[in-house]
């Protein structure tokens, strides 16, 4: 991309970008998933060529989806929807969660998670072992990145227990699923 004169990201490193005439062109990497957007079809064109004379790629039109995010876009508008329904639903079902009752805010409104919620006997630590709470997190929080900044502070709330979580913070989390 250096040699392309392309500038990356100090924010991003998959990201890439550069103006040719007044018009922008951006490139997202990652591993082999590619993105290339800019208001002018013709830089898309042209970078594509020169990028296919160094890499075997595969273009396959318009981006209807990377990294498990879905692209909706209405031109009309001049809108671009980015969803991660099918992760969701994916997370639903491999916690067992894909019937659970849908909610309409992250968290609830009585929530009152601290410390001492953690558990305290053997037994209680024994039963939070077989619970997946940091799986569950982690898998929450990708969507958070991507897709869902409304869920960032139910995160950042939950997270704060992953390593001694309590009963009260694994219902909270299944509530947030």
């Amino acid at each position: 991309m250096h040699s392309l004169k392309f500038n990356r990201s100090h924010y991003d490193h998959c990201l890439y970008f550069k103006h040719v005439h007044d018009s922008p062109i951006f490139l997202v990497l990652y591993v082999d998933d590619m993105l290339i957007a800019s208001p002018n079809s013709h830089l898309i064109s042209d970078l594509q060529k020169q990028l296919c004379n160094v890499f075997e790629m595969k273009d396959l039109g318009n981006a209807k989806q990377i990294l498990g995010m879905n692209i909706s876009r209405n031109r009309e508008k001049s809108t671009i929807l980015l969803n991660q329904k099918s992760y969701i639903l994916s997370v639903l079902k491999f916690f067992f969660m894909e019937d659970a009752k849908l909610v309409s805010v992250p968290l609830a409104a009585h929530l009152q998670l601290s410390k001492d919620q953690s558990p305290k006997t053997v037994s209680e630590k024994a039963k939070m072992e077989k619970v997946p709470y940091s799986n569950v997190i982690g898998s929450i929080m990708y969507l958070m990145v991507c897709t869902r900044p409304d869920i960032a502070y139910a995160i950042s709330c939950l997270s704060r227990y992953m390593s001694n979580p309590g009963i009260p913070h694994w219902e909270e989390l299944k509530y947030l699923l």
